[in-house]
């Protein structure tokens, strides 16, 4: 199953990201190798990707009107 993506970071900028695509964990373990060798200045490894759930159950409720507000 393709759950692995390239996570990578670069030591010149301090920049971070992680890949889009999905690969195998084989594939995705030889690509952060062959990338490595390829762009030194920066070092990639196979990761599983977490998702970050932003926002779920931290919205506050909204204000009731002020009397200016009202009809």
């Amino acid at each position: 199953m393709k759950t692995y993506a390239i996570h990578w970071k670069s030591s010149i900028t301090g920049g971070v990201g992680t890949g889009t695509k999905r690969f195998e964990k084989a594939e995705a373990e030889l690509l952060a190798v062959e990338l490595n060798a390829n762009y030194p200045e920066i070092a990639h490894e196979a990761v599983i990707p977490v998702v970050e759930v932003v926002g779920v159950g931290t919205a506050e409720p909204p204000l009731p009107p002020t009397p200016d507000q009202l009809p």
